[in-house]
């Protein structure tokens, strides 16, 4: 397995999260994903949307860079629910 191109070593378990935790993970990222769309709504329909630029959330993702390294060690001590959030989270980035 890597995550961001970094190999996980074979004795570092990361299981598969259950159900119930990737539903409320699931969730969460829609309620996100529909913020962010009510907010751009909103200023598409600010009478004040012309008075130049708008300042940026903090909730913005940052501008794209490099990806992200991926500490071994830290991820090692790490209770084995997180790692698998962790892993589920980053999915679009793991490779099997």
């Amino acid at each position: 397995m890597k995550i961001y191109d970094v190999e996980i070593p074979p004795d570092l378990e990361i299981p598969e999260l259950d159900e119930k935790s990737r539903a409320e993970i699931d969730a969460l990222h829609d309620e996100i994903a529909r913020d962010r769309a009510e907010r751009k709504r909103q200023v598409e329909m600010s009478p004040y949307k012309d008075w130049g630029e708008t300042r940026t959330p903090a909730s913005a993702p940052p501008s794209s860079s490099a990806a992200p390294s991926i500490n071994i060690e830290a991820l090692r001590e790490l209770p084995l629910h997180v790692r698998a959030i962790f892993a589920y989270v980053l999915r679009e980035h793991v490779t099997r």
